[in-house]
């Protein structure tokens, strides 16, 4: 079904975003980039039936990082310069955003995190073999956190300011 060469061009662009996605998950840079070589690895070898290789790489890191050990690969790829500014600028353009995803549950940084990198609530659910409405739901969750955690925030900083 995927050759050799449509491989290389989904392993060039979604290497880094699947980085970015781990470390939105809540994951450190360095665990993340270790993970998705491993989720690309299992990736490479099932290439032939993979039909959404982008939700499929990211559901086997989830249940990489699951896996007793960390999900901590033994191998990672020779750093491609270019491909090292992709993911820093990725990375940076979420530090905030990541700081605050740490301070969620599990599932709730699983879920936005998919919900971030543009995967619909009926595409994370099948991803994550959880209901639709669970994933809407967390969503909401979610949400209403955030908007807490921004209220407490700018409260914070006014209380700063006199």
């Amino acid at each position: 079904m995927h050759g050799h060469d449509e491989f290389d061009a989904f392993f060039r662009a979604d290497f880094p975003q699947l980085v970015a996605f781990l470390c939105k998950a809540g994951f450190e840079a360095e665990t993340a980039r270790d993970v998705a070589a491993e989720a690309m690895l299992h990736a490479l070898e099932a290439w032939p039936t993979l039909e959404d290789p982008r939700a499929w790489v990211r559901r086997v890191a989830g249940r990489l990082l699951d896996a007793p050990g960390g999900g901590r690969a033994d191998w990672t790829p020779a750093g491609d310069p270019q491909d090292d500014e992709e993911l820093a600028g990725l990375v940076e353009q979420h530090a905030g955003l990541i700081d605050l995803l740490a301070s969620l549950p599990g599932r709730q940084r699983m879920v936005l995190a998919w919900s971030l990198d543009g995967f619909t609530p009926a595409e994370i659910a099948d991803a994550l073999r959880i209901a639709p409405a669970t994933v809407r739901s967390t969503l909401r969750h979610v949400r209403e956190r955030l908007r807490r955690h921004r209220a407490a925030r700018h409260g914070d900083q006014r209380d700063r300011e006199r």
